[in-house]
Formats: structure tokens, sequence, C-alpha cells
């Protein structure tokens, strides 16, 4: 079988409020609560520490700490430690500059201090409204459960002559599903982009960014010319994009990269058919 038998188509005003509503929305936490400052994460940091200012609006003389959103370098030392003074003035135009924010206005920074001290400590810097929602990346894209698309030809199950077109196609759609993201609801649509149809003869897989379609119309098929058992292998890849609940923008967000589902013929038999005389 050679390769040139076969035919396929070519193949981000959201200010505090956001952080307020987010906060809300998963529940107060008890009063004390200390914000994990250490993580490496500005996704994460920057939500605890809204969630930290968050429960102070909402509570302003309960537990251990007062908060606050301010500009950075807002006072000067005693007020700021010798250590974050000088850290703020330090020349950093990373830390005096807001970022330039998809979704909008950039969030001041927030700064923390224990009620027994007068020294308060930043948290978090500038960070930007979508630095708030839970982000979805291409691994828990993967792990979703996405409908495959189902294998078709024809003819339906075999058996198929050799030397004569075996049609493939399928019949999908963007799917929707709903999913938890840290402990918030997301819509996700999975759109597919493309199929790779692999018809089990040795030769690499046919890729398409057509579904292919049934006879007459038919776009996507091979042909074998030798006898046996096949089974038709179609894996298409999907792109995605979600949508988080307590999102105020009610914005759909790209998913990066993309995720795989494989689907199956039955088995079938390529038969030869021969010509003889009778009589």
């Amino acid at each position: 079988m050679t390769a040139g038998r076969r035919t396929a188509a070519t193949v981000t005003g959201a200010l505090l409020s956001l952080a307020l509503l987010l906060l809300t929305a998963s529940g107060a936490a008890s009063v004390g609560w200390t914000p994990r400052v250490d993580d490496d994460s500005l996704l994460i940091r920057a939500r605890d520490a809204s969630r930290g200012a968050a429960e102070y609006e909402a509570n302003p003389d309960a537990g251990a700490y007062v908060w606050k959103r301010d500009l950075p370098c807002w006072s000067r030392y005693p007020e700021i430690d010798r250590d974050s003074n000088e850290a703020c003035w330090g020349g950093s135009a990373i830390q005096h500059d807001p970022p330039v924010c998809e979704d909008g206005t950039p969030l001041l920074p927030i700064w923390r201090r224990l009620r027994t001290e007068e020294t308060w400590y930043l948290q978090v810097g500038w960070h930007c409204p979508e630095d708030l929602i839970p982000r979805m990346t291409q691994e828990d894209f993967r792990r979703m459960t996405i409908p495959a698309a189902p294998a078709r030809m024809q003819p339906d199950s075999g058996p198929v002559l050799v030397n004569k077109k075996t049609i493939v196609y399928t019949e999908t759609g963007v799917q929707t599903l709903r999913t938890d993201l840290l402990g918030y609801g997301v819509d996700i649509e999975a759109t597919p982009v493309s199929y790779a149809w692999d018809f089990a003869d040795g030769q690499p897989p046919v890729v398409t960014t057509s579904q292919g379609h049934p006879f007459p119309d038919h776009d996507v098929f091979s042909t074998y010319f030798r006898p046996g058992t096949a089974r038709i292998t179609l894996t298409t890849t999907w792109t995605g994009r979600y949508r988080v609940d307590i999102d105020p923008l009610h914005k759909w967000r790209e998913i990066d990269g993309h995720a795989f589902t494989t689907s199956a013929t039955p088995d079938f038999e390529i038969v030869e058919l021969r010509g003889r005389l009778v009589g």
C-alpha cells in the first residue's frame, strides 16, 4: 500500500470586589487564619491574601491581623520595617509599576500587620483580576472525560474488499462539560480540531480536519491491497476553553494545549474476490 492512495481534507473597574466575590463565594474561614505567604504561586498568594483582606472587611474587630490594600511604598520606616522599606525603594520598577492586565484595572498590593505590632508586611504586590481566577491547565483538561468521537466505516463492519475504497467518518461536535476546580464550579467546552485515522495497514495515520462523510460525499478513505483482518482506530484532538462560575466577567478563557480521545471500529475482514470460469 502506498501513501498516495489516500485522500483527506487539509489538515481577561473589577477591583477589590472581584476578590471579595471570590472569597465570599467560597465561605469565610475561621478567625485567625494565616495565608500561605511562602507559596511560590502568585495565583495562590493573591487569592489567599485577598481572602484575608475580605475577612477583615467583613469583621474588622476579629482576628489577629489588620489588612489593607494600598500602593507600594505607601509609607516609610518605621511603619514599614527596614527590610521591607529597602525592598520597596530599592529601584525595582516591577514592584513600583502596576502590571498590564487582561481583565481590567490592576489590583492594589495587599499589606498585613499583627494587631499587637506597628510594622506592616507586604503579602502580595500588584496583581491582576485574572490572577484570582483558578486556571485550568492542560493536565486538568486531559483528566476530563470527553466523549470520544465514534469511528464509522463503510462498508459498515466489513467485510472490506481489496482494491476498493474503505470510507471512514465520524459524527461529533463541541462537548459541554462540568467540573470543580479548586472548589469552584467550572464550565468547559471541548472542540474537536483534527482526526487521525490509523487503518492498521503499516502506513502513517491519515490526519484531517474533516470529520469525513459517508458515501457518496466521502472525503476520507483508504484502500487495502492484501487480505487479512484489521481494525481502524480514530484519535481525535480537542482544544478547550473554560468559564469559572465566580468570574464576574463571565468570560471564556482558553486552555493551553490539547486533549485526545480514541475510538475504534470492530475488527473486520479484508477479502479478495477472484473470478473463475464455470463450465
